[in-house]
């Protein structure tokens, strides 16, 4: 067993404003199928409970199931799915009416997603209070500031901006979102975020593996289209990050940005987001862009705990970070940056996958981990990290 002091880190890829407002909901991620049907029958009838962490692999609901539960929103674990039961609908039909009517349709929501954090945002509420819970959760998880990588609204960016945690966090924001705010919002942001996929866990992110079991990639623009919104938006010199975690969409990504680049039109930094199966020839071309990836090590896990849906072989191409290292030399904490998307928040989670990952071309050191998460900014602070090589975990003590 080893012990390792570290400092507090910089999630690179989180969503603050989503996560913080969310903080006071139930969350199911950690508990097995029949507990978390159980629990979710004894909610209250008279009210709608806004619950996440759903998980589709522990727990499969039907018409039937939801048509009996009580009035209840249930956010997927990956934040993409959501499912609302029968009661919830007439109490929230007149507050969000185009997900209401739009909500089974997976095309619609995949290219909505800000609109659904929005959403999911509203319906639980944000302010300062759940700010410092939010915040004092994660530096006991080793995390002292955070990228918010889908602001929810303008009303949770003034919010955040305005509380004492302003000087720790950053935000990245829709391009519908971000054109509607002022000169002096937009510097709170380090620029537009777009989703070209959707995501493993709703089983539609544009990956070139067949689903098992069922599923569909999705691809939220045509090639046109996403071209069109890069260069509508890089008039505004400002940040790009683009959501891209299967080969279909990364490919997507950097033909849009090829494009872009023969025109000698740029945006200040571009950083691809989560590119978990990207392939040797696509991180080439990534590195010969200027391209930053922005990673995260605890996804390692879905080699492991989505084999229901992608094949072995498949699984094996999740995120490849000693090619990327070794072979392309992508180097942590500048061109090769790490978080957690919050699933879970912390540096515990992301270490033990990091170190004791299923497949050797995933492993990470614990420097290279350490560089790719950064130093805190606006915080300092040290932890320990127990690192017990027998058992292959990691934990976090104080």
């Amino acid at each position: 067993m080893t012990t390792v002091r570290i400092p507090l880190l910089h999630d690179s890829h989180t969503h603050t404003s989503l996560y913080a407002s969310l903080a006071s909901c139930p969350d199911i991620s950690t508990m097995d199928g029949s507990t978390s049907r159980v629990f979710l029958e004894s909610l209250p009838a008279e009210r709608l409970s806004v619950v996440r962490g759903w998980k589709t692999s522990v727990l499969s609901l039907s018409p039937a199931d939801l048509a009996g539960l009580p009035p209840l929103l249930l956010i997927n674990f990956s934040l993409h799915g959501f499912a609302f039961s029968d009661a919830a609908l007439p109490l929230v039909a007149d507050r969000i009416p185009d997900i209401v009517s739009r909500r089974n349709d997976g095309l619609w929501c995949e290219s909505n997603v800000p609109r659904l954090f929005e959403a999911y945002c509203d319906l639980a509420g944000l302010d300062e209070s759940r700010l410092e819970s939010y915040f004092s959760g994660l530096e006991l998880a080793g995390i002292g500031s955070t990228e918010d990588m889908t602001v929810a609204s303008a009303g949770a960016l003034r919010t955040m901006n305005a509380s004492r945690f302003a000087g720790r966090l950053t935000s990245w924001a829709a391009p519908r979102l971000y054109e509607s705010l002022s000169a002096e919002e937009k510097s709170w942001c380090s620029g537009i975020k777009l989703f070209l996929d959707g995501s493993i866990g709703a089983r539609s992110a544009a990956i070139a593996c067949p689903w098992i079991g069922g599923g569909a990639s999705v691809l939220t623009y045509t090639d046109e289209a996403l071209f069109g919104v890069l260069a509508q938006n890089v008039a505004y010199d400002t940040g790009l990050a683009i959501h891209a975690i299967g080969q279909i969409a990364i490919e997507q990504a950097l033909r849009a940005l090829e494009k872009l680049e023969s025109e000698s039109r740029r945006y200040k930094t571009v950083r691809l987001e989560h590119v978990q199966f990207i392939s040797r020839s696509q991180a080439a071309q990534a590195k010969r862009l200027g391209v930053i990836l922005s990673m995260q090590p605890n996804f390692t896990s879905d080699s492991v705990d989505y084999a229901d849906r992608l094949s072995q072989s498949c699984l094996a191409l999740n995120n490849p970070f000693r090619m990327l290292i070794d072979d392309l030399g992508f180097v942590p904490g500048k061109d090769l940056l790490f978080g957690s998307d919050g699933m879970p928040h912390g540096i515990a989670y992301p270490a033990q996958w990091s170190l004791f990952p299923p497949f050797p071309a995933q492993r990470l050191s614990l420097e290279e981990l350490l560089a790719g998460y950064g130093h805190a900014r606006g915080i300092t602070g040290l932890l320990r990290l127990v690192i017990d090589e027998d058992k292959r975990s990691v934990s976090l003590i104080s």
